[in-house]
């Protein structure tokens, strides 16, 4: 009797153990749970970003549809014509209707450096030299360069895919820009520079200064 009593304990612990890891066996791992962090797929890059040009912005650059007080005028950034030489090279705002001069130049990612700008006659035909007096003021080349140009945005002039650019700067932070649209027109601008500090982005936007 004893022997046939403990033969069934046995018998039951076994069932009892058993039972235990078939229960274990079908609890969901804590990390897999309602709660638990799931990984994410790998992001895929839209369709209509690849194979578009880098934009460096720093951490913020300016952008169409911007609208700019500087002094008591406002400027509204309504066409950019970007140049991308292997990365950022200029960026020329058209800004219709400004008294104080029709085009932002941005001449950094950052924006941190800027001039406004409007069109000039002065600039004679052929290659830019890398002197050039301007307005009675004598200009010194500060960086020349070839480009692909990206386009956005409205009231812009004719452009081309490719163009030859330089910039000349003189006293005073008066600048000069001159952009030549391979078997296009030449778009030549001249103003003062302005530090970003000196513009304020009307609401709508987040430039920071």
């Amino acid at each position: 009797m004893l022997i046939e009593l403990l033969v069934g304990a046995g018998v039951v612990a076994l069932g009892t153990i058993a039972l235990k890891a078939l229960r274990r066996s079908q609890v969901p791992d804590k990390a897999e749970g309602p709660g638990a962090a799931k990984a994410l797929p790998p992001a895929v890059e839209p369709a209509a970003t690849r194979g578009a040009p880098t934009r460096i912005d720093g951490p913020r650059g300016l952008r169409v549809g911007d609208v700019l007080l500087y002094a008591d005028t406002e400027l509204w950034l309504a066409g950019e014509v970007y140049l991308d030489e292997e990365g950022f090279a200029l960026s020329l705002f058209h800004a219709p209707g400004s008294s104080r001069g029709s085009w932002v130049v941005q001449l950094d990612p950052e924006a941190r450096e800027m001039a406004l700008v409007a069109p000039s006659s002065e600039v004679p035909g052929g290659a830019v030299p890398t002197e050039l007096p301007i307005g009675g003021m004598r200009l010194s080349l500060r960086r020349r360069g070839q480009a692909d140009v990206h386009t956005s945005g409205e009231h812009l002039p004719p452009t081309t895919e490719r163009a030859r650019y330089a910039v000349l700067d003189g006293p005073g932070g008066r600048t000069l820009v001159v952009v030549d649209f391979e078997g296009g027109d030449r778009l030549a601008l001249v103003g003062d520079r302005v530090g970003r500090e000196m513009m304020d982005l009307l609401p709508g936007g987040d430039l920071e200064v």
